[in-house]
């Protein structure tokens, strides 16, 4: 069983943010389970580098999830973007690690989670979700970044048993890093990388 489970998403071609929290986080791929929910490309910087660099995290262990932005470039006809087309369809849509379901914008609570519909909890089509979360899960989501929720900085929105952990990375705001084990949050501003907060949460 792996040390900590930690969880990153909406990066959106910010790799060097995503580095930095990682190194900050002191990741380790062999004894940390890393789960990464979706929106690697487009708003950033470096939308190629971030998914090489999910490629290879993937590689080493780690579990990544398929965003509405990864259902776009899907649709692409670019060539660059169709060289990355079979890495995104190897994207899962919907995880589960013990307590916690994984899910780019949430699940539909009408079915069962192997029957969920990848257009939905990609957030590409929207249909209600979140509805009912099962009181004994922990379902985490982004999606909604969360000053469009009326949050500011790098605040999480915690709800009953539902965390959206996007603190806005595609809008140039924060890119967050949740230690999950240990109730961590290590954030940082994705125009400014060199100041990373770290702080302890309620859950």
């Amino acid at each position: 069983m792996k040390e900590r489970l930690l969880v990153v998403s909406d990066i959106h071609g910010h790799r060097k943010a995503l580095i930095t929290l990682l190194k900050k986080a002191k990741y380790n791929a062999r004894k940390d389970q890393l789960v990464l929910v979706g929106d690697y490309v487009n708003n950033g910087p470096d939308s190629f580098g971030t998914l090489k660099l999910v490629k290879r995290l993937k590689r080493k262990g780690a579990l990544a999830l398929a965003g509405n932005h990864e259902m776009r470039w899907l649709a692409s006809k670019d060539k660059k973007i169709k060289r990355w087309h079979t890495f995104l369809r190897e994207l899962s849509t919907v995880e589960v690690i013990g307590d916690y379901i994984f899910a780019h914008a949430g699940i539909d609570t009408s079915k069962p989670l192997n029957k969920q519909i990848k257009e939905y909890t990609t957030g590409h089509y929207n249909h209600e979700l979140n509805t009912h979360v099962p009181k004994n899960k922990l379902l985490i989501h982004v999606h909604v970044p969360n000053y469009r929720l009326g949050l500011k900085n790098d605040e999480l929105y915690m709800k009953k048993n539902i965390l959206d952990i996007d603190t806005g990375a595609g809008h140039d705001k924060y890119l967050s890093l949740i230690d999950l084990t240990n109730h961590y949050q290590y954030s940082v501003r994705v125009t400014d990388i060199k100041k990373v907060n770290c702080k302890r949460l309620k859950l």
